[in-house]
């Protein structure tokens, strides 16, 4: 299930499904590993002709795999989910099947630096637009807090836009509230930084955007299907840990259309 699936409709009835199926969840390593592989030694990240190796890399893995599709591999109807996905749900496995929709990756957390000052309120960060790369490097941290969440289904190559197809298994929607997720997160060794925003030094891993519309409650544990986890590092990381020292709390601004600056 995802955030956006948990209010989706099923598929109509008795359509096939025809999608590659195997070691879904080690397949999101994979793939994340070899575009980071690829990067530049700088290891700049961002940018038009970044975006547009890395597209164009993972397009070639999934091919080297037999996990390049085409859209007749998808259902014709399907839902749209939030932001970035469409949605559909596989009635066999009973999974919820996500496909980017648009060129869009969904949202990575980082630091503008530009933005601090002495002033509480101006400590903001910015969830900007996240590259494939990061989108991959999202589902795998979702992994490493709930074992096989997400699994990597396929790549679809649609000439100028590339779409990356996951599922995640489908789960009742049983709501939480934030003072339920505050202490889940707790309890897991997070401190919080935001609102719905955690960061755990142990294994160094942020999490940000933990609301109870991307957490469902199922058997006795709470799953965290929707969040954005992070390795902040840099100034970011500075910027967080400066923000535990003094008690403040972080703001988050959601930022779509600004390309992240360096840092």
């Amino acid at each position: 299930m995802s955030g956006d699936a948990a209010n989706s409709r099923q598929c109509s009835a008795g359509q096939a499904v025809v999608l590659p199926r195997a070691d879904g969840a080690d397949l999101v390593v994979a793939a994340f590993h070899h575009l980071r592989g690829g990067l530049s030694p700088d290891g700049a990240a961002y940018g038009t002709p970044t975006f547009a190796r890395q597209a164009k890399g993972l397009c070639e893995w999934a091919r080297g795999l037999g996990l390049l599709l085409s859209p007749a591999d998808l259902p014709a109807k399907v839902v749209r989910g939030g932001q970035e996905h469409d949605l559909f749900h596989d009635e066999t496995t009973d999974r919820y099947f996500k496909v980017t929709r648009n060129g869009i990756f969904g949202l990575s957390p980082a630091l503008d630096l530009a933005l601090v000052s002495s002033d509480e309120d101006a400590r903001r960060f910015h969830l900007w637009e996240a590259t494939p790369l990061e989108y991959l490097e999202r589902l795998h941290l979702q992994n490493q807090l709930v074992p096989g969440l997400n699994h990597l289904e396929g790549v679809l190559d649609q000439g100028d836009d590339l779409a990356i197809v996951t599922s995640q298994p489908r789960f009742d929607l049983v709501t939480v509230t934030q003072v339920e997720i505050d202490a889940w997160f707790a309890r897991q060794g997070f401190e919080k930084v935001t609102e719905c925003g955690y960061y755990r030094a142990a294994d160094h891993l942020g999490i940000f955007d933990a609301h109870p519309k991307n957490l469902v409650r199922f058997q006795d544990d709470l799953i965290p299907f929707d969040v954005i986890p992070c390795r902040p590092d840099g100034g970011f990381l500075q910027f967080i840990a400066d923000t535990l020292a003094t008690g403040h709390t972080v703001r988050a601004v959601r930022t779509v259309t600004t390309p992240r600056p360096a840092i």
